[in-house]
């Protein structure tokens, strides 16, 4: 692999020969790679130098004393403006005039031309323009940049006049001249990218340059250097030194820059307020910017107020209260409070938050008056022990030496603890005897960790509450006065002094909370010191305050520096030790390596120094130093972007789930200090995840999970089975360890710290030959599915009805539920039911039928009364489709029903002749016009609807009638499909007055097939399944008890025919001849890929019923399986048994359904889907189950990961070596480069899931 692959490509090596003399001069595009005329390279070497020509005039003129220094600085910066003004100005109008003016074909290009190649026509030319100087993004940005550029070579020219030159190095001709020719090019190379553009940088730190601040990043530290000069000029001597120094580094700026060893502006400001919130305030990185700028301000706040209190007692009051209320998780706090107002006026459910989970009810998840109670205790605490100890100082020096061993006794015991927890102890080389031998006996393992438990709880009092307290009070002792309440701090320290005690003063007071386990050693470390050299003056000077700021820096840089050491070693030794990374160059990078290992350790001082990444090019041990990032590392939001899969939905619903572990191992020290910066990986079943710390503070710690893919690719396989190595190795050995045991991969980047489990889908797959190809698998499958239809149904219409049935009034029997009045109410409502559902399924031209109908419907008066006892006048209107063999009429009777309905319908028009009509031609004018659609709105409606006031007049219609031959066009005759447009059918006559509780709706009661059809299969509906199932319905709206009402329920046949025809009719669409393969049939039922026929047509149109009856033929598949694995069902409660699972903790379906993903994210214990491999031809079952599952976490080097994502920004970004198949995203088992690019933010990585911050607490 690593012999056969390029570091660069022959294209991509064409495109940096081009790209870096751009760089380096910075901008001018001086080699091209095509020819191009003389005027393109002769006019962007005169804007390149044209500064230094008119900058050369005025140094001689001002060293001539023709003009002064201060004359000649304004009039050539007035000048170098106005050229950059006018050249922006005369580029930008042209090519504005061009992209207005010309039309498409002028704008030509040569198709056989490279992508960058253009075709230059002149030296005016329009394309000449473009090429040489673009117009500005924005237009406000020609007078800025021009006024930038002016301001700085104006001030350059006072910076590089040699009279400046020679009075800073004793007028050393030789110095003058040298820094006098290297200034002016720095000057040069930084004003050419606001005159034109700005060139590629290799230190890129956002993918897209939106704001165009690219032009101002190396003006930036012109002016960086020229106001160094200034106040050495103006203010005071003391910046001497400093001057000197970075006139020589304004030298060498172009090649800092050509090394990308500066960071750009938005990156360089974001990395300043992070080191001086950490290491001069005390407060931690930020998980996010708007976070960082918050904090920051407030503590620069804390420490005005405490610099200009004139009583010592007031500032370590403020300093003490402040530190830990700032040291709190504000910045959740913030967030919380963010979300409340954007969702205060929206209707949000829980349901669909996968981080609303129930620990969010536990302590510390979020801020409610219980945490702020807990946070006010503490600040009382804190207030009143600070301000008592420094208030009742004394000159006894035992006290606080007292507590200063107190306190080294407290950071031995802390890490002692910590240490324990782990699986691996002594720098991680060493097996820790008392960790549990074994993760896969989870009774076992569970044990051995209860029983570390009490030390993990010691070390949570240690850390939260008695280590932070103690250091107060001791930090309340050291940082005093001789009169606390009159005499502040600075009363006996110098101006310069002053300023660092009090940053000291701030950041003591605050670390204590913020880190306790780094504040315990720094402190222990500083009173070490106060101890030993007692005596001596600069440690009297400095005091408390200064040390432990100097030794917290110290701490940080020295464990960054082992990082990185650490790093290059390992990545060294591994490019000879792994064969598949030994390259024809190994031997001679590992002989220089060797042989200039002081400069390496250089580069890796520097870097330390910088806080900066070790960058590997190309991921070789060929080390260089790249700018300075923010902790988080990534300039995006963290979590606002991933390649979002289907796989992503179980990172979501594992994330809030793995949270909580992390709680637990935080807090008892199992997963080491989770210092801001760290990662572990998680290894769980089949997966990954990524973790990363962002923030940590009192009680809390802020972190990013991360989901990689799960299609494992060649690369990713390789380095996923030694991390397998690696946690069998440590987790998996059953008859325990030696007492001697090692770590077998000491150099590898990733540190095995312990294992938890987790409460996520464990995921199950199984090939189904011999069983979904077996010759009663599909009889088996179609029997179940019968059965499982009965009993969705039932409980659907049930629950449906139940929800929206009248509360139970305890009646008399006479006016109780078999009156008529009762019926027609349950009528009206299951009539409105059934049309607002139609209503919902219709295709948009129904729909607005439909909408005609019954608007016509509501503006009409009666046509026909009946009027009975106790019953208001009801209408009825003869059906105009009476010939139709319709569903309703098979209730009856099986013979006679066409002849029936002929002399009922001559009945009801003979009666409906009778009424005279009020106003015959309007009425008629208008039935001529909506006839259609009031024939198609009431059909069959000759149950007593609509109800109507008697008390209203009467409007009587004149009816039409549609004889057989005209009702023929819309209907049905003979085998004809007949589609119905509203199925408002008539209520069978029920004999028990329960029925209509679970009557079949109405929408469901005309099939388009004859009852001759039909007959056949009703001997297959399962009757007594029926009964039994009608004894688990809720029947609480009947004010009876359900063994009764199923017992008279069960007995009405005309409710079970109404099924038994639905049902059958439901299951003739799956019924077929199946004699060459069951396997390719039931899979394709079960994916609702079924036969055309006229059912499905119907069944199509209602989704309500599709859905219903699909699911109950997977439910049908998913109960062969069980018993063709489990054994046959043998009773009716058997069989309960397994809907009632199936409906409570199963959905059964297709990983492709948004359904899949819903259950998923909704924790549903159990998923179930089928598939099938085209290139095996089998067909496999996947069954996910939600349980615990056993994850094993390592903890990565922080270094090792930084380097190589500093690496991946300068390939993809300054390289642009997007390849595939390129070297640096190989394999690479030790360093596990594969995973730590596809972990990057994208564009640059591709994790499937990124959570936003989430914070844990850790007490």
């Amino acid at each position: 692999m690593g012999t056969g692959i390029p570091l660069l490509n022959e294209y991509k090596r064409d495109f940096f020969y081009k790209r870096l003399p751009q760089t380096i001069l910075g901008g001018p595009k001086l080699k091209l790679g095509y020819e191009a005329p003389v005027y393109v390279y002769l006019n962007q070497v005169l804007l390149f130098i044209i500064p230094f020509l008119i900058g050369g005039v005025f140094t001689l003129l001002v060293e001539l004393g023709t003009v002064t220094d201060y004359i000649a600085v304004i009039v050539y910066g007035c000048l170098i403006f106005t050229f950059v003004l006018v050249t922006q100005i005369i580029s930008t109008a042209v090519q504005l005039q061009n992209s207005s003016e010309l039309t498409l074909p002028t704008k030509k290009k040569n198709l056989l031309a490279e992508d960058d190649e253009v075709d230059f026509f002149s030296c005016c030319g329009v394309e000449t323009f473009e090429f040489v100087a673009p117009k500005k993004k924005f237009m406000i940005n020609i007078v800025l940049h021009s006024l930038v550029g002016g301001c700085m070579c104006g001030f350059a020219l006072w910076y590089l006049l040699p009279t400046t030159l020679g009075g800073l190095y004793s007028y050393n001709t030789g110095v003058t001249v040298i820094l006098y020719t290297f200034g002016w090019i720095t000057l040069c190379v930084a004003q050419y990218p606001l005159t034109v553009a700005a060139p590629p940088e290799p230190a890129t730190y956002r993918t897209l340059d939106s704001w165009e601040l690219s032009p101002l990043m190396r003006p930036f530290y012109v002016f960086l250097c020229i106001t160094f000069h200034l106040l050495y000029r103006f203010l005071s001597t003391v910046f001497l030194s400093t001057d000197q120094s970075l006139h020589v580094l304004f030298s060498f700026l172009p090649l800092l820059w050509m090394f990308g060893i500066l960071p750009p502006l938005d990156a360089v400001f974001y990395w300043l307020f992070e080191q001086a919130h950490v290491h001069l305030l005390g407060g931690s990185t930020s998980a996010s910017g708007v976070r960082l700028v918050v904090l920051l301000t407030m503590s620069l706040g804390v420490y005005l107020g405490a610099y200009f209190f004139s009583a010592s007692l007031g500032s370590v009051l403020l300093s003490a209260i402040c530190g830990y209320l700032l040291s709190t998780d504000l910045g959740g706090l913030g967030d919380q409070i963010h979300t409340f107002i954007l969702t205060r006026n929206k209707v949000a459910s829980a349901s669909h938050d996968p981080n609303n989970t129930n620990y969010r009810c536990q302590f510390l998840w979020k801020w409610r008056p219980l945490e702020f109670l807990y946070h006010f205790i503490m600040l009382a605490v804190v207030g009143v022990l600070s301000g008592l100890v420094n208030y009742n100082v004394t000159n006894d020096d035992s006290i606080w030496r007292i507590l200063g061993y107190v306190i080294i006794g407290l950071c031995v015991t802390e890490k002692i603890l910590r240490d324990i927890q782990g699986v691996y102890i002594v720098l991680g080389l060493w097996r820790n005897m008392l960790f549990p031998p074994t993760a896969t006996r989870t009774n076992l393992f569970k044990d051995r960790k209860r029983k570390l438990k009490p030390l993990g709880v010691l070390r949570r009092i240690i850390v939260s509450w008695v280590a932070p307290l103690v250091m107060l009070a001791y930090c309340s002792l050291l940082v005093t006065t001789t009169d606390p309440a009159n005499k502040s701090l600075r009363s006996n320290l110098s101006t310069y002094t002053s300023v660092w005690y009090i940053f000291g003063v701030v950041r003591v007071f605050r670390w204590v909370w913020q880190s306790t386990p780094n504040s315990l050693l720094e402190l222990s470390i500083t009173h070490l010191i106060l101890v030993t050299l007692s005596t001596n003056s600069t440690v009297i000077e400095f005091g408390l305050p200064i040390l432990s700021l100097i030794i917290g820096l110290c701490r940080d840089r020295f464990f960054q520096f082992l990082n990185k050491l650490y790093f290059c070693v390992s990545l060294l030794i591994s490019s000879w030790t792994d064969k598949k990374q030994r390259r024809g160059s190994t031997a001679l990078i590992i002989f220089l390596s060797i042989v200039l290992f002081p400069v390496v350790l250089g580069i890796i001082l520097v870097a330390t120094a910088l806080s900066a990444p070790l960058l590997p090019l190309f991921t070789l041990p060929v080390f260089f130093i790249t700018f300075p990032r923010p902790c988080k590392f990534w300039p995006e939001a963290v979590g606002a972007s991933a390649n979002v899969c289907a796989d992503s939905m179980f990172y979501r619903q594992f994330a809030p789930k793995f949270a909580e572990v992390l709680r637990t191992a935080f807090a008892d020290g199992s997963l080491g200090e989770p210092v801001p910066g760290n990662h572990y990986l998680v290894r769980f079943q089949d997966r990954l995840a990524w973790v990363q710390v962002l923030e940590r503070g009192c009680g809390y710690c802020t972190v990013n999970i991360k989901g990689l893919e799960l299609q494992e690719t060649s690369c990713h396989t390789a380095e996923a089975a030694r991390l397998d190595d690696i946690f069998e190795e440590a987790f998996e050995r059953e008859h325990g360890f030696a007492l001697g045991s090692l770590n077998q991969y000491p150099l590898h980047t990733l540190t095995p710290v312990d294992a938890a489990y987790v409460h996520t889908y464990s995921d199950a797959r199984n090939v189904l030959t011999g069983i979904i190809d077996s010759p009663g698998s599909y009889q088996t499958t179609m029997t179940a599915f019968s059965k499982s239809l009965v009993w969705v149904l039932l409980h659907h219409i049930n629950r449906t009805k139940c929800s929206t049935a009248p509360p139970f009034v305890d009646r008399d029997s006479d006016s109780g539920c078999d009156s008529s009045e009762g019926k027609e109410k349950m009528e009206m409502e299951e009539i409105n039911h059934n049309q607002e559902t139609m209503n919902n399924n219709l295709s948009p031209p129904s729909a607005s039928r439909r909408v005609v109908g019954a608007s016509s419907r509501v503006g009409m008066k009666t046509v026909d009364t009946v009027v009975t006892v106790n019953k208001p006048p009801v209408v009825k209107r003869q059906s105009s489709w009476a010939s139709i063999d319709s569903f309703a009429d098979s209730l009856w009777s099986d013979d006679g029903i066409l002849d029936s309905r002929t002399n009922k319908n001559t009945l009801q028009r003979s009666k409906v002749q009778a009424y005279p009509s009020v106003d015959n031609s309007k009425s008629k004018n208008k039935l001529s016009s909506d006839k259609d659609d009031l024939d198609d709105l009431f059909e069959e409606l000759d149950f007593g609807l609509p109800a109507s006031d008697i008390t209203k007049p009467k409007q009587v219609l004149q009816p039409t009638f549609k004889t057989m031959k005209s009702y023929s066009k819309n209907g049905a005759m003979g085998n004809t499909i007949y589609k119905p447009v509203t199925n408002l059918a008539g209520s069978p006559d029920f004999k028990c007055p329960h029925s209509f509780h679970i009557s079949v709706p109405a929408r469901w009661r005309e099939l388009p097939v004859e009852y001759s059809q039909l007959s056949r299969y009703l001997d297959q509906f399962p009757r007594e399944w029926y009964r039994f199932v009608l004894g688990t319905l809720d029947w609480s709206v009947t004010g009876q008890s359900r063994e009764k009402v199923a017992l008279d329920v069960g007995q009405d046949d005309t409710l079970m025919n109404c099924y038994a025809q639905l049902v059958m009719a439901c299951y003739s669409i799956f019924d077929a001849q199946v004699s060459y393969s069951p396997a390719s049939t039931l899979y394709k039922y079960y994916t609702g890929d079924l036969p055309w026929n006229a059912m499905l047509d119907w069944l199509s149109e209602d989704k309500e019923l599709y859905t219903l009856v699909l699911k109950c033929f997977r439910y049908g598949f998913k109960l062969m399986l069980d018993q063709m694995l489990l054994g046959e069902v043998t009773s009716s409660e058997e069989l309960q048994e397994y809907m009632e699972e199936y409906d409570r903790d199963w959905y059964i379906g297709l990983e492709s359904d948004d359904q899949w993903k819903s259950a998923v994210l909704a924790s549903k214990p159990n998923l179930f889907s089928l598939g099938h491999n085209n290139q095996q031809g089998t067909y496999t079952s996947r069954v996910l189950s939600l349980q615990e599952v056993a994850a094993h976490i390592g903890r990565l080097n922080t270094e090792v990961v930084r380097g190589q994502w500093a690496n991946l920004s300068l390939e993809l970004l300054y390289f642009t070596n997007d390849d595939e198949e390129r070297y640096s995203i190989q394999a690479h088992p030790t360093v596990l480069r594969n995973l730590t690019v596809q972990s990057a933010d994208p564009p640059l990585g591709y994790p499937i899931f990124s959570s936003p911050p989430i914070s844990i607490p850790t007490i």
